[in-house]
């Protein structure tokens, strides 16, 4: 295989596993804020999709996560991009939307436990803020502006 294939290949899959990661993201943010309107009461009688969704999100979207990574990284090494401003940005952006990642984790779990306590009004924003997020990534990465 040529260095230009494997090359090619590796973009692939990590537009792959992103695509995937932001999938899982949006859905688990878009549960929560649906989640931070109801009372403890509503959420207890919801626990069955708040457990289905962390499911979904322990076993794909955290390793599509750990794959976007690992490919990117790949990827920034074999371009000689890490001394560029737009890969520092994006980045930032990333490591973002990776805390939010974990933040989602959190609130899931704790809204699928025994005595479930309802997400954070403050979940209602988070979906457009990931959104934002992800445009800024997909243009820094297809623009690379600076």
């Amino acid at each position: 295989m040529s260095q230009a294939t494997r090359y090619d290949l590796v973009v692939l899959l990590h537009v792959a596993a992103d695509i995937v990661f932001v999938a899982g993201l949006l859905a688990a943010a878009l549960v929560l804020a649906a989640l931070s309107t109801h009372d403890a009461a509503q959420v207890a009688r919801e626990r069955r999709l708040v457990r289905a969704m962390r499911g979904w999100h322990r076993k794909v979207t955290t390793p599509s996560l750990a794959l976007a990574w690992g490919f990117g990284v790949w990827l920034a090494l074999q371009a000689g991009w890490f001394h560029s401003g737009w890969l520092h940005a994006k980045l930032a952006l990333v490591l973002a939307l990776s805390a939010l990642h974990g933040l989602l984790s959190g609130s899931l779990r704790r809204a699928s436990a025994d005595a479930p306590a309802p997400p954070a009004r403050a979940w209602r924003v988070l979906p457009l803020l990931a959104l934002a997020g992800i445009v800024g990534v997909v243009w820094l990465a297809l623009l690379k502006p600076f």
